[in-house]
């Protein structure tokens, strides 16, 4: 008989099986957990990861990791600042930012499935940490990851901005702490 497809849980655990090597060179036991944790944190939106229909399944993990640590830096941060700010940049990004705009259209459109799945608040959350991600970029280096923009490419420069995103906030709490 034909072979059935695996489920996105099982792709989960293979995509952790193939970046076994890597967790091997982890030089200690504590960065190993902490990898360990990326995958039990994608694992909390496997519901809604499946549905972005992905042919490259880590593309959709790496985005439940990304969500998960931006929803954690985010509710921090909250805890200091309003929501003004993330008003303001989006009117600032419609207006002053024509690439910047382009790129999270074209980045919209290749998430809309795994977007639409979402509860309403975690797409508010996804919605303003593509956002936050594309409008925090200058735009030539917008310009740049819309040129370069191929069926994977655009996904891979998008998780780089985001974990730079990340990186940004994290720093800035590092700052107040």
């Amino acid at each position: 008989m034909g072979r059935s497809i695996p489920s996105f849980r099982q792709l989960m655990e293979i995509e952790k099986i193939v970046w076994s090597e890597f967790k091997k060179e982890l030089k200690t036991k504590d960065a190993k957990k902490t990898f360990d944790s990326l995958f039990d944190n994608a694992k909390l939106y496997t519901s809604y990861i499946s549905s972005a229909d992905r042919p490259i399944p880590i593309e959709p993990i790496m985005m439940g990791m990304i969500l998960h640590h931006y929803k954690t830096l985010v509710d921090i941060e909250n805890r200091n600042t309003s929501n003004e700010s993330i008003v303001k940049e989006i009117v600032t990004s419609q207006i002053y930012k024509p690439h910047s705009k382009e790129l999270f259209d074209k980045t919209y459109d290749k998430w809309h499935r795994l977007i639409n799945a979402l509860h309403q608040g975690d797409r508010e959350v996804l919605h303003n940490m593509l956002i936050n991600c594309c409008n925090g970029l200058s735009e030539g280096a917008a310009k740049t990851v819309i040129e370069k923009d191929s069926k994977n490419s655009l996904s891979l420069y998008l998780f780089f901005c985001l974990i730079i995103q990340n990186q940004r906030l994290i720093d800035r709490l590092k700052l107040t702490v």
